[in-house]
């Protein structure tokens, strides 16, 4: 297959409709629930939320307040200042529940994520069948997601850290020169490339790494073999589709926003609850569940999850082959 053949209007087509396929022909709530529950294992871990706040100080007031507020506060610093041992038992102990609790939900996603594509691929809602028959490949799922999210933070950690103490032991108040404020710009750069290059191999992670452990019932390493293969091959078309699949994920930002300010907020609170938020946000979730797929199977019938599928939406079986004419 010559690069000109790759296309990624047509994958994101016929993700469309599928999603539409799925969803809506025809439309049964019970299935959108049972589906739901599988898209919300899958993506728990994939989005995050943030709270921002601020108050409204006047001038000097400002000052006094706080001041007011610090002395409020000032006899628990002094009791961790006396009670510094158990403190840091405490932040200890709650660090380590924090990681444990963000163990298993990557395990129970990891599982979740085969169990999604499985209903996606079959257009079903199944959970029990699909969760006890990718055991040993969800838990191999699970250890890349573990390398991929705790090995990437401990990459940005390193040259966070890194950059940060370069930055400040040349820093002088008094002082600062052109070549300090390009060393900050250059942190800052080599920052976010490292950012970018980790949220790639992520992307790639999802959307072609599981794809392959799916269809061949592989490992998640093996699997890595096999994508990267294809990548070496022709690693512009799937760098351009990284960038198509971001665009895409942008669009769909904007259009879940619009739908919040349009229902005056009610939609956003409605989606911020776990489980019903998945199931609302479906034809987001199917569609990128999708997207992956339809672009891989472009690569040969050995990366085809519907290979005997003449329908584009991969509903309807191929006929058997016509007997040799005599």
């Amino acid at each position: 297959m010559s690069e000109e053949s790759i296309e990624f209007i047509a994958p994101t087509s016929r993700a469309m409709g599928r999603m539409a396929t799925i969803l809506f022909r025809p439309f049964q709530i019970g299935k959108w629930f049972a589906l739901g529950f599988s898209a919300w294992l899958a993506t728990m871990l994939d989005g995050c939320s943030s709270h921002t706040g601020g108050g409204n100080y006047s001038g000097g007031g400002a000052g006094e307040e706080w001041e007011e507020l610090k002395g409020e506060f000032q006899p628990v610093i002094d009791w961790m200042n006396e009670n510094m041992e158990l403190v840091v038992a405490f932040g200890a102990g709650l660090l380590v529940l924090i990681l444990a609790i963000g163990i298993v939900l990557t395990w129970v996603s990891s599982r979740g994520k085969l169990m999604f594509l499985d209903n996606v691929v079959h257009n079903r809602a199944l959970v029990s069948q699909p969760w006890t028959e990718f055991r040993a490949e969800g838990n191999s799922v699970f250890r890349w997601q573990l390398i991929l999210g705790f090995g990437g933070m401990l990459v940005l950690l390193a040259v966070a850290g890194l950059s940060g103490w370069g930055l400040y032991s040349t820093y002088q108040p008094n002082a600062v020169t052109g070549g300090w404020i390009a060393g900050l710009i250059g942190a800052i750069v080599i920052f976010l490339f490292v950012a970018v290059v980790l949220a790639y191999f992520s992307f790639l992670f999802r959307s072609f790494v599981i794809v392959e452990v799916y269809k061949h019932r592989i490992m998640a390493t093996e699997g890595w073999c096999r994508v990267l293969r294809l990548h070496g091959r022709r690693p512009a078309s799937f760098v351009v589709f990284f960038l198509w699949s971001a665009l895409l994920n942008l669009i769909a930002a904007f259009a879940i926003l619009a739908v919040a300010l349009l229902t005056c907020c009610i939609g956003a609170i409605l989606m911020a609850i776990p489980y019903l938020g998945a199931v609302l946000l479906l034809p987001v979730s199917v569609f990128f569940q999708s997207l992956g797929p339809e672009f891989l199977r472009q690569f040969g019938p050995e990366h085809d999850l519907w290979e005997n599928s003449l329908d584009p939406f991969g509903f309807e079986a191929a006929p058997p082959p016509l007997p040799p004419v005599s």
